[in-house]
């Protein structure tokens, strides 16, 4: 990698990791609460949800955070969601109302049934992990174990092939301490050994860096993208994720 443009990605990660990131980002919605909990359960809504233009889906998601309340969780637990059962109307673009019933049906079964009331969402994969003899957890072990929980509901990607942009930013969230946008909340896995979330446009800046010479945005490309990023953020490599933005917005 040449050094300007490491010296670039260095900058713009500097520039772009900070508060006002957050407001026009779908990470914002999950900043709404603080419990572990709510936290896990607003974010897997909300990267779920995060496709297309962001002000469209941000606007779906005020919608659903008006109905979590003050606690995510809690609308989790009771059951808040019922009323979307069977509902084909439309919630989101190929996403129906009764899609959000499925996602909110799965995450009431890891709290109750996988969690037994008493684990919150990573407890439940590190145990499920733990059980499968996976002890050196990897990105791909947890979202594979994520494609498999969510395998009924629509828009959850699953299989080796797709990038998994989403379940990739999710792990971001979650996962990246010390940040003014991440929330750190969780050990499942190592900083260092998360993946970039991949989609079209950081895939043609990535090319456009001469961070791949791949030809799709397949998971493949993620993580030829993210082993060329620890040149730069050795510990850190999707820190270069706000510098892959940056360099969008600024080109």
């Amino acid at each position: 990698m040449e050094q300007s443009t490491a010296v670039l990605l260095q900058n713009l990660a500097l520039k772009y990791e900070t508060e006002s990131f957050i407001p026009s980002d779908p990470v914002s919605f999950p900043h709404r609460w603080t419990d572990k909990k709510d936290i896990e359960i607003s974010a897997f809504t909300a990267q779920w949800m995060a496709y297309g233009k962001r002000e469209l889906f941000l606007k779906v998601l005020n919608s659903i955070g008006t109905q979590f309340g003050k606690s995510p969780y809690t609308y989790i637990i009771n059951r808040g969601f019922e009323n979307y059962r069977g509902d084909i109307s439309c919630l989101y673009r190929f996403y129906k109302k009764h899609d959000f019933f499925c996602l909110c049906d799965t995450l009431y079964n890891i709290y109750t049934v996988l969690g037994e009331k008493k684990k919150d969402m990573e407890e439940v994969l590190q145990t499920m992990l733990h059980k499968e003899n996976i002890t050196q957890v990897k990105t791909s072990d947890v979202i594979n174990l994520l494609g498999k929980i969510f395998s009924d509901v629509n828009g959850i990607p699953s299989g080796s092939k797709s990038a998994c942009k989403r379940l990739c930013m999710f792990l971001r969230w979650m996962v990246r301490k010390q940040s003014a946008v991440d929330f750190g909340i969780w050990d499942i896995v190592k900083t260092q050994d998360l993946i970039v979330p991949l989609d079209v446009h950081v895939f043609r800046q990535s090319v456009q860096l001469g961070l791949t010479k791949r030809k799709d945005a397949s998971m493949k490309t993620a993580l030829e993208i993210t082993e060329n990023l620890k040149q730069v953020f050795p510990t850190d490599p999707v820190k270069a994720d706000f510098a892959l933005f940056g360099y969008g917005v600024n080109a």
